[in-house]
């Protein structure tokens, strides 16, 4: 009994068991274009790791974000924001420019917003409520008018991070 008892806790601490016990989210408002502070909730789940070591570090996910931006003007892009059930915020987001827009600019700015995630969201309560967090906003130069893209690291206060490789049309 006590052979078959010590191979299920080694079964247990094997790296994939424990990733399936405990999925992990990492909950991030990302804002829609139709308000300035208008976000949604981007549930990233989170990679196992590769390779069968069980010290190997996890993978940084990478999400696709694409937004449309008129012409000469600047625009919210992204609010991050990483809190508790109780709305509290669990610490600052930090961002890193990985790759910089061919034909704008990118700037960060701490703010306190509205996020919004979806209503099945253990977070979704916090939706009627400004949290603080990191407001990225992206501005044309001048006269240009196409495709931009660039790349973006953000790093929640738990050390998780997300990369995100953004598309911007400028309309």
């Amino acid at each position: 009994m006590t052979l078959q008892l010590d191979r299920m806790h080694q079964h247990l601490r094997q790296p994939d068991v424990v990733m399936r016990l405990k999925p992990l989210l990492v909950l991030l408002a990302v804002p829609l274009l139709s308000g300035p502070f208008a976000a949604h909730a981007v549930q990233v789940p989170a990679v196992p790791p590769t390779g069968g070591k069980p010290d190997a570090p996890m993978p940084i996910p990478v999400l696709p974000l694409t937004r449309v931006v008129p012409k000469g003007e600047a625009r919210s892009i992204a609010f991050f924001a990483y809190l508790y059930p109780d709305c509290s915020s669990q610490g600052p987001v930090v961002a890193r420019i990985l790759e910089q827009p061919r034909h704008g600019s990118v700037t960060f700015d701490k703010i306190d917003s509205f996020p919004r995630y979806p209503t099945a969201s253990p977070l979704a309560s916090c939706n009627a409520k400004k949290v603080p967090g990191l407001r990225m906003t992206y501005e044309t130069e001048e006269n240009f008018e196409g495709f931009d893209t660039y790349r973006v690291l953000t790093i929640n206060p738990d050390g998780s991070a997300a990369e995100y490789d953004l598309k911007v049309w400028v309309r």
